[in-house]
């Protein structure tokens, strides 16, 4: 008796065509699964390559931005600095000037009452006087007020002593002693004063103090 009997209805292939057919699947699926990998990973890099570019440029930005706000910290901190140091500066030698104004003018009357009592200085000072008497008073009356003790030598001379720079007629002078006048002297018309004397050659405060600081700061002192 024969066993061997044929597959019914010969639809089932042969098992090695089948086996072929699952591994050309299997490979296209791998193939498939490789290429999508491949694009998704590319991406990836792609994107991340950008977020790193974005990050760098960031950070650049922050660190340029930060370096920026240090350097205008530290411009503004040593403007700062400087104004301070300038102020200070301007306080002390504000402080100065106030301290040496101070001391002059505890000293000026007695340097020139002092400068007065010496013969050839009264002179220089009597002539500027008169002098200035000569361009600022028309009137050709004088009165000339001043102190007491002088010696009458002295005294004679003043009558005269406003004729040498006059060039019109000398002027009439009055002589009247004040015992209030300590140094100098008072020329009075009959519409203006002149006052030469101490006292009066200091009663400008401010263009006293102004004289003095500029003869004080000045580079070339005088003698």
């Amino acid at each position: 008796m024969n066993e061997f009997q044929p597959p019914i209805g010969g639809s089932d292939p042969p098992p090695s065509v089948l086996a072929a057919q699952v591994e050309a699947l299997i490979e296209r699926i791998a193939a498939n699964r490789d290429r999508q990998c491949a694009q998704l990973r590319s991406s990836a890099e792609a994107q991340t390559r950008a977020l790193l570019r974005s990050a760098r440029k960031d950070a650049l930005a922050d660190v340029r931005a930060a370096i920026a706000r240090e350097r205008k910290q530290s411009e503004q901190a040593l403007q700062q600095a400087v104004a301070a140091a300038t102020l200070e500066a301007r306080q002390r030698t504000q402080a100065a000037m106030r301290t040496l104004l101070t001391v002059m003018w505890g000293k000026i009357e007695a340097a020139l009452e002092a400068r007065w009592d010496d013969a050839a200085q009264r002179r220089v000072w009597l002539e500027a006087a008169v002098h200035q008497a000569d361009r600022l008073l028309s009137e050709r009356s004088w009165r000339i007020e001043h102190g007491a003790g002088w010696p009458v030598e002295e005294l004679g001379a003043l009558t005269t002593v406003g004729s040498a720079d006059w060039r019109g007629p000398a002027p009439k002078v009055e002589l009247a002693c004040d015992p209030g006048v300590r140094a100098g002297i008072r020329i009075r018309t009959a519409g203006a004063c002149l006052d030469a004397t101490a006292a009066g050659l200091l009663a400008s405060r401010t263009d006293v103090e102004s004289a003095f600081l500029a003869l004080f700061l000045s580079p070339v002192k005088p003698r």
